[in-house]
């Protein structure tokens, strides 16, 4: 246990730390064997193609810089490297006082980046000076801060050589209103040097129990669900999926191709490739995969499978999910309801139940039949 951990747990703050899996592992194996649904259809499918009900996200930093610093306007400053065929690719990731996340990077089309993750984002210079070797991180960030203010942030420190144990790892309530999210923290150190300074004043960072200042250098993947405005339209050999799908204001804009074989709806992308596997006509299983990743950064299991929503079925039917994130297991679960709430309309509530910081993250679907497609819209909920 390290001295974050020590100083956590001995202050009563224990709710800040990561956790261990929520089943065990022959409750996860339960999971694993398909069951179907149970609904009793009434009518045929209103459309062809698939439908998604949830929009499922993931992503991995090979390594990501967290300061918090005691500036009264922000609440954590995070530096984060995806790693891709081409090179790394860092993200300035600034949370406000009340938890609100937004990115800043270097990318000429960022609302198209990764468009199934619902984040405020900037486009602008991300200069990083990185003279880090395998053993040691040397690192400067300059920026400028979603809210316009210039940052110029260092951290120096050995690198994390193992993972947080446990290493189930707390959202510590960043984002709360767009994701219900996930964390698995594969590297994991505290200490090092660091500094920041935000418009020009150099902001002390803010010690736990005045005695420890927050810098961490971890890897970690995140996953889980997001809200999402989407419409989808059939085409041949699968179907177009249009964010916004509506003309509500919404951080990122996107024109995808799925297409539909073996069972599974599949978007890939140049960075992460979403799938979701219907067995006749029922998502029995969704994941998020990374280019250059082995296994899925998130996969979701559904026991039983969620009823065929392209089908008219009386009352309301229940299924349990499991989320892993990274190749570890049950880092989260939760329920899902549906029903037909009039005869064009279908509601899917998604019920997170642990950890304690994904619980409080429910979110309801509604899924519309239109006349010139699907109308989806994920939003938060309070319940």
């Amino acid at each position: 246990m390290g001295v974050l951990t020590l100083l956590l747990a001995g202050c009563g703050l224990s709710k800040m730390l990561p956790g261990p899996p929520v089943l065990s592992a022959a409750e996860r194996a339960t999971f694993e064997a398909a069951l179907p649904s149970g609904a009793v259809y009434t009518g045929p499918p209103r459309v062809d193609a698939p439908v998604i009900p949830l929009q499922v996200w993931g992503l991995r930093y090979g390594l990501d810089v967290v300061l918090v610093s005691t500036d009264p306007d922000w609440d954590m400053h995070e530096y984060a490297r995806v790693d891709l065929p081409s090179g790394p690719l860092w993200l300035a990731k600034d949370a406000d006082a009340n938890g609100n996340q937004g990115i800043v990077a270097d990318l000429p089309d960022i609302a198209a980046w990764i468009p199934e993750v619902p984040a405020p984002r900037v486009s602008g210079p991300l200069v990083v000076t990185d003279r880090s070797t395998a053993d040691f991180a040397d690192l400067k960030f300059e920026y400028t801060n979603p809210k316009g203010d210039a940052v110029v942030a260092t951290y120096r420190g050995r690198m994390p050589t193992g993972p947080s144990k446990p290493r189930n790892g707390n959202t510590m309530g960043h984002s709360r209103a767009a994701v219900a999210a996930l964390l698995d923290l594969h590297l994991f150190r505290t200490g090092g040097d660091a500094a920041i300074s935000i418009a020009g004043k150099n902001w002390p960072l803010k010690k736990l129990l005045g005695l420890v200042p927050l810098k961490i250098l971890l890897a970690q993947t995140q996953g889980g669900f997001a809200i999402a405005d989407y419409r989808i339209r059939q085409e041949e050999g699968g179907f177009r999926l249009i964010r916004p799908g509506s003309d509500a204001p919404w951080p990122t804009r996107a024109d995808e191709a799925w297409t539909v074989a073996d069972g599974w709806a599949r978007r890939d992308g140049p960075i992460v490739s979403l799938g979701y596997h219907f067995r006749d006509g029922e998502l029995d299983r969704a994941q998020v995969q990374q280019v250059g990743v082995g296994p899925p950064i998130t996969d979701v299991r559904f026991r039983p499978a969620l009823p065929d929503l392209r089908r008219p079925f009386p009352g309301t039917v229940e299924s349990a999910f499991v989320v892993d994130i990274a190749g570890q297991a049950a880092h989260g679960i939760g329920k899902i309801r549906c029903k037909w709430t009039d005869e064009n309309t279908v509601s899917v509530t998604m019920i997170p139940t642990e950890p304690r910081w994904f619980a409080d993250r429910p979110m309801e679907t509604t899924i519309r039949y239109e006349a010139d497609g699907v109308a989806v819209k994920v939003a938060r909920i309070d319940l």
